[in-house]
């Protein structure tokens, strides 16, 4: 009869319904156990490098780097580098301040690495940085490899920033502030993976567009693609 018939079809289609949501059950199950995982592994990682660059980190605290000598490196002396420094930047800098000074390298102008007395004698050198300006000398702080890459991703995204000059953009410490709001590597990294808009103006902006937020919940995420999947007609 049409009844049967129909009572049938609507059996085939609870069926099916519950068939459906019982595969987007184990499917979203799966991926909240990888996800999940996958956060646990990169915490992992970051964790495993910091004890890694930790003491690096640590033996370089009291370290600069300088460039711009133009002396052989058989002439690289404490001497030399107190007499320059003085000069250069108007501080008074003695021996007693340089705990150990070495050229990177063999040839003539290589990088020049200054270990100082105190982390405060170095923090003094570098603020005086500006005097350096129009000059061939430069200056900057001894960093790990990892803390080196992650000051050419800032680098690279302050640039990105500065291109709106509306924007007020800066580094500080190991994030990026743009517009008053703070962006880690990490961040940065996934905003990098997800877009390739190097011409649009304005990082925040590119960043807002792309998703790159403090990170949201992604059971929650993952539970709204299923709802849009049940709603979307066959």
């Amino acid at each position: 009869t049409v009844s049967t018939i129909q009572d049938l079809y609507k059996e085939i289609v609870r069926n099916r319904t519950e068939i459906k949501e019982f595969i987007e059950l184990k499917i979203l199950t799966k991926i909240e156990a990888i996800e999940e995982r996958v956060k646990d592994v990169e915490i992992e990682n970051r964790e495993h490098r910091d004890r890694i660059e930790r003491p690096e980190r640590e033996s370089k605290r009291k370290n600069i780097i300088i460039f711009g000598l133009d002396k052989e490196a058989s002439d690289i002396s404490s001497e030399l580098v107190c007499e320059t420094l003085n000069s250069s930047l108007k501080i008074d800098l003695s021996g007693a301040h340089t705990a150990d000074v070495h050229p990177i390298g063999r040839n003539k102008n290589c990088p020049v690495k200054v270990k100082l007395s105190t982390v405060s004698k170095k923090l003094q050198i570098l603020s005086k940085g500006v005097e350096l300006k129009g000059k061939n000398i430069s200056i900057s702080r001894d960093l790990a490899l990892q803390q080196r890459q992650n000051l050419k991703t800032l680098r690279e995204h302050l640039a990105i920033a500065r291109k709106d000059p509306s924007v007020k953009s800066f580094i500080k410490g190991d994030k990026l502030v743009v517009s008053s709001k703070s962006y880690n590597v990490q961040q940065l990294t996934t905003f990098t993976k997800r877009t390739t808009k190097a011409t649009l103006t304005g990082l925040d902006r590119e960043l807002k567009e792309n998703s790159v937020q403090p990170s949201a919940d992604p059971k929650q995420s993952n539970q709204k693609k299923i709802l849009r999947s049940r709603q979307t007609p066959e």
